[in-house]
């Protein structure tokens, strides 16, 4: 928050009237590289403590390693301006987008000064506009999907029955070479029907069968798989859940978007590395946190992890990610991603629907299990 500082004269009492009840977020960087904040709403946008209309060392409000020092300061080095820019800042599990327009000052002496800045907050239009994007795209690749599928599913069942033929004749001539041969091919064959079926997965929206959810019993279902895994990769696994009551949802379908959530964690971590899924009813949705231990998402791929194809994995398929999503939106939700230097949370988001009856069970304190 910022703190209104009355032994600074530089802006009458008309001037901070008008200034702090403006609907954008004003500050000024001059040229040694202090910052004077206007009016309460750039303190807001900026996540700052800092005297209104006193200028104070930049560093000393906010911290080398912080996107919007970078960004400020980058600014006054390049002389370079913002039109309608949006930007994305992201603190801890926070994400706010902001427009912000800056003007360079120069003095009588047309010699760079510095620049001032407005910032707008986009709050959850930016939120509905990325949804919107990725609800189209989606809808888009899902018919590419299902095209391409049919087009392989086809030739790949008449090679399969071929080779299925061969390999019964060459196990009945002893044909030893030939056989494994042929069931290698027969394998490779499998993980593309695989492939195939996760295209078939994303190509058409779920069909959500809503029925009586217990999110506790989703979780103990999944958990020798998980646990065998993790085991395997020497991860150790928490659980975080909040004691809920059952609610309307497709259970088939989350228990899949937290199982490939929570083997994309295990993927991401070197030995020693820990998982943790948390859940809780925040309001009218319900949240599950799969979290990692590992090295994070660099910031440049965060806008592409959930494109379809896209991955970052030797033998991945770049579908996962998609599908999960996919399970989300057919909830009525969606999923988030928070990665900053160390580890990285998904968060799967949906609407918690009760089931119908004169009151909801209260849910308890959260559980460590």
């Amino acid at each position: 928050m910022a703190v209104r500082c009355d032994a600074d004269p530089g802006v009458g009492a008309d001037g901070w009237n008008v200034v702090g009840r403006m609907n954008s977020g004003l500050l000024y960087v001059d040229k040694r590289g202090t910052v004077t904040v206007f009016n309460e709403l750039a303190a807001q946008l900026l996540d700052i403590e800092a005297p209104l209309g006193k200028a104070v060392p930049l560093g000393d409000v906010l911290p080398a390693d912080r996107q919007e020092h970078q960004l400020l300061s980058g600014l006054l080095a390049s002389g370079r301006e913002l039109k309608n820019h949006v930007l994305t800042w992201t603190r801890g599990d926070r994400i706010r987008h902001v427009l912000a327009d800056s003007f360079n000052k120069f003095d009588p002496l047309g010699v760079y000064a510095g620049f001032y800045m407005m910032m707008k907050d986009l709050g959850d239009l930016r939120t509905l506009e990325q949804h919107v994007q990725r609800t189209e795209k989606m809808a888009t690749l899902a018919k590419i999907a299902a095209g391409l599928a049919h087009e392989l599913r086809n030739p790949l069942t008449t090679v399969k029955g071929f080779l299925q033929v061969m390999e019964q004749k060459f196990s009945a001539a002893g044909q030893a070479g030939d056989l494994q041969n042929t069931r290698i091919m027969l394998k490779e064959i499998g993980q593309v029907e695989a492939l195939i079926d996760e295209l078939m997965l994303l190509s058409q929206a779920h069909q959500v069968q809503p029925r009586p959810c217990s999110l506790q019993a989703v979780l103990e279902a999944l958990e020798p798989e998980l646990s065998a895994q993790a085991e395997a990769a020497g991860i150790q696994v928490r659980r975080r859940v909040e004691v809920l009551p059952p609610f309307l949802a497709d259970p088939v379908l989350l228990t899949q978007a937290i199982r490939r959530l929570a083997e994309n964690a295990i993927e991401a971590m070197e030995p020693g590395g820990v998982l943790t899924i948390a859940a809780r009813r925040s309001g009218d949705w319900l949240e599950i946190d799969v979290s990692d231990t590992g090295p994070g998402i660099p910031y440049y791929l965060m806008d592409r992890i959930f494109d379809v194809f896209f991955t970052t994995k030797d033998r991945g398929t770049g579908l996962g990610l998609a599908i999960c999503q996919r399970i989300a939106l057919d909830h009525g939700g969606e999923i988030r991603v928070s990665s900053k230097g160390f580890g990285t949370t998904f968060r799967f988001l949906m609407p918690f629907r009760s089931l119908p009856g004169p009151s909801d069970c209260p849910h308890g304190p959260p559980v460590l299990l």
